[in-house]
């Protein structure tokens, strides 16, 4: 079925599209990783050409190694946090974040004394532990109720990669929902709801609905959750945990920075202390994920996957495109849509993209991966179809030329010249001796098949012997040899040719006896030189490729020639020449053929070289000896040989006995070129 509809360009497309695009379906699982990481290029290349600057209202404190060296250890007793908390009161700042779990008890006196310092500052926020099994981890009492919010920390990991993209703004837990400590922060910084209330968030299948009027759009429809648009971390402004520790560093710290309305995030940034994750920029703190979601909404500058159906939709229309240009016959179409494609899909595209949009691809190895199997898939079912193509086109070449010719020019995929030009090559003329007469004994019927069982051994002969049957005109033949490129043993095949073909020729008399049909005799001219060899006809409407000149047409009286001598194969001096060392040749004369003032000498081929008889050698002795006497003007001793091989049945002697008479009556003057002028053809 595949195959009968293979011509169909659109049909094959589709089918052959739809099968790359299940493939590339399919095995989407496969380049997880591959994605992510140009994700994560994506990430990288966006922040270092928009020169992607942090919120300056976003302050890390690190609980770094200048902190664990100057204060001695970690965890840290908690009274360590109160000067902290009230070096930035007294720099007022808008809000300030921990995240840290204060969810144990320690000592009584150094809760009460960190839950005052809570109180007093007014805007901390700290939050609620979420454990690997989801179960929440409540804050001390103690705590909640000194604090602004009490919200939940982690980010989204994901499972394959272990790495963080994105984070849920809300987690619901036993009927209760906990917003996300990032925007947590982000509500006490904009004083919105300060007070104690039940959180219950706003949301749809697109956006999660803040504060009073802003929409952060979720990383795809339906998804619950929101992408962070990383920046390096090094653009944030950090302060070390014991400079705002110690009066005199901090004091020192705001000569140079103003800490008023800053959001501030306090956590370790330490070497050794577990609290890492892998994120797009490489390993992280965790407090980072949250500065960078902070910067993601402060900023507006909010990141959104590609819609999925719609991604896949264009990655089928890519495939499309990719195989039906590429299954093109023209490679002008094959290579400028592919450049095409490719400047489109993999520069332009991806240019608009990063430039113009906060689009990230869900696909882009899928993209590269249908490019590579669409060219791939669909040169491939091309070269088959052009194989079968070419199998039958060279099954109805070979009727004409050989197989090995066939493949030759079917491979040079279209160089072959046929426009015209000049060159040297061989023609053969053959023709069946009377056939207007043999035709009349014939049906319309009878003559055809009988033609057809001729023509049928003769050219199998000349295809067998490489080269090309230039065309039929009934039971005439015409070949040529180096029409398409030059052999030098295109004289060799050609006279080949003709020698089987009077060798086939007898073993078809034998079997046209058996029919009752009278011995069939035919006659062959062979020359060789320049011809024209083109297309003539009308253009788009009839063209035959043949071969022009004059040496096409004195192969053509050559072989009217034989008709004179009684011969079979007559062939021209040139190429005698040629051959000479290879086949047995009988010199027959020196003539003017009809339309021509130069002379040529002719040939009677007889054999390949030694595989004559020695009475036909004699023979061709005799003859010579008989032409030596015609040429010198003793006619009657010439005509005295050729009647005694006339005797032997030699029929070139036939025409000589003829023209030894009328000389020897009409003697020629003595000045005769000895040339015989041919009146006929």
């Amino acid at each position: 079925m595949f195959w009968k509809y293979k011509k169909n360009k659109n049909f094959l497309s589709l089918v052959l599209s739809f099968g790359i695009f299940c493939i590339v379906f399919f095995s989407s699982s496969f380049f997880y990783s591959f994605n992510k990481n140009i994700q994560n290029f994506y990430y990288t290349l966006r922040d270092e050409l928009f020169e992607k600057k942090a919120n300056k209202n976003i302050v890390v404190v690190e609980i770094d190694e200048k902190t664990l060296k100057n204060l001695w250890r970690f965890p840290f007793e908690r009274t360590f946090y109160i000067p902290v908390i009230e070096n930035l009161k007294k720099a007022k700042v808008g809000v300030i974040g921990f995240d840290i779990i204060f969810a144990d008890k320690t000592e009584t006196p150094i809760d009460n004394s960190l839950a005052l310092a809570f109180s007093q500052a007014g805007n901390v926020v700290i939050g609620n532990a979420i454990l690997d099994n989801w179960q929440v981890e409540e804050l001390l009492p103690l705590f909640s109720n000194n604090v602004l919010k009490e919200w939940f920390f982690p980010p989204l990991i994901d499972v394959r990669n272990n790495t963080v993209y994105s984070l849920e703004p809300f987690f619901k837990r036993a009927n209760r929902y906990y917003e996300h400590f990032s925007l947590a922060l982000l509500e006490s910084f904009y004083n919105y709801s300060r007070e104690k209330r039940e959180y219950t968030p706003k949301y749809d299948n697109k956006f999660y609905y803040w504060g009073n009027s802003i929409k952060i759009p979720f990383s795809q429809e339906g998804k619950k959750e929101v992408l962070i648009n990383f920046i390096n971390s090094h653009k944030f402004q950090r302060f070390s945990f014991y400079d705002m520790y110690d009066t005199e560093s901090f004091k020192t710290l705001q000569k140079s920075f103003d800490f008023k309305d800053k959001i501030v995030i306090i956590w370790t940034a330490t070497k050794g202390i577990k609290d890492v994750f892998m994120t797009p920029n490489g390993i992280e703190y965790g407090v980072y994920i949250h500065a960078n979601f902070l910067n993601t909404i402060l900023n507006r500058d909010y990141l959104i996957y590609f819609n999925n159906t719609l991604e896949w939709i264009l990655i089928f229309c890519l495939i499309i495109l990719s195989v039906y240009f590429n299954l093109s016959r023209s490679s002008y179409i094959l290579i400028w849509s592919n450049i095409a494609i490719i400047v489109i899909f993999l520069l332009i595209l991806p240019i608009i993209i990063i430039w113009f949009t906060n689009i990230i691809i869900n696909h882009p190895s899928e993209i590269l991966f249908a490019l590579f199997v669409s060219l791939s898939s669909s040169n491939i079912t091309k070269y088959i179809i052009e194989n079968k193509e070419k199998i039958k086109l060279n099954k109805a070449l070979s009727e004409y030329v050989s197989k090995d010719i066939a493949q030759e020019i079917i491979s040079w995929e279209g160089l072959v010249n046929l426009d015209g030009a000049e060159k040297n090559i061989a023609i053969l003329f053959s023709d069946i001796e009377g056939f207007t007469t043999m035709s009349e004994d014939f049906s319309p019927q009878e003559l055809v098949a009988f033609l057809r069982e001729y023509l049928q051994v003769m050219s199998d002969i000349i295809i067998e012997q490489r080269w090309f049957i230039n065309k039929y005109e009934w039971d005439a033949i015409m070949a040529l040899w180096g029409s398409f490129w030059y052999e030098d043993t295109m004289l060799e095949d050609a006279c080949n040719t003709a020698l089987l073909q009077i060798s086939s020729l007898k073993e078809l008399n034998k079997i046209w006896q058996e029919r009752e049909i009278s011995p069939v005799n035919i006659r062959i001219g062979i020359h060789t030189g320049k011809a024209i060899l083109g297309n003539i006809g009308a253009k788009w409407k009839k063209l035959e490729f043949t071969a022009l000149g004059d040496s096409v047409n004195l192969a053509s009286r050559l072989e009217w020639v034989n008709k004179y001598y009684g011969t079979n194969i007559c062939v021209s001096e040139d190429v005698f020449e040629w051959v000479k060392n290879i086949y047995e040749f009988r010199f027959l004369d020196k003539i003017r053929v009809k339309g021509k003032k130069i002379a040529i000498n002719i040939y009677e081929l007889l054999a390949r070289k030694w595989e004559i008889s020695k009475e036909k050698r004699e023979i061709i002795e005799i003859f010579q000896t008989g032409l030596d006497f015609y040429f010198s003007f003793n006619f009657k001793k010439a005509k005295t040989i050729f009647t005694r091989l006339l005797k032997l049945w030699d029929k070139p002697s036939e025409e000589y006995v003829k023209r030894c008479d009328f000389f020897i009556k009409n003697p020629p003057p003595p000045d005769w070129d000895k040339v015989w002028q041919m009146i006929n053809k």
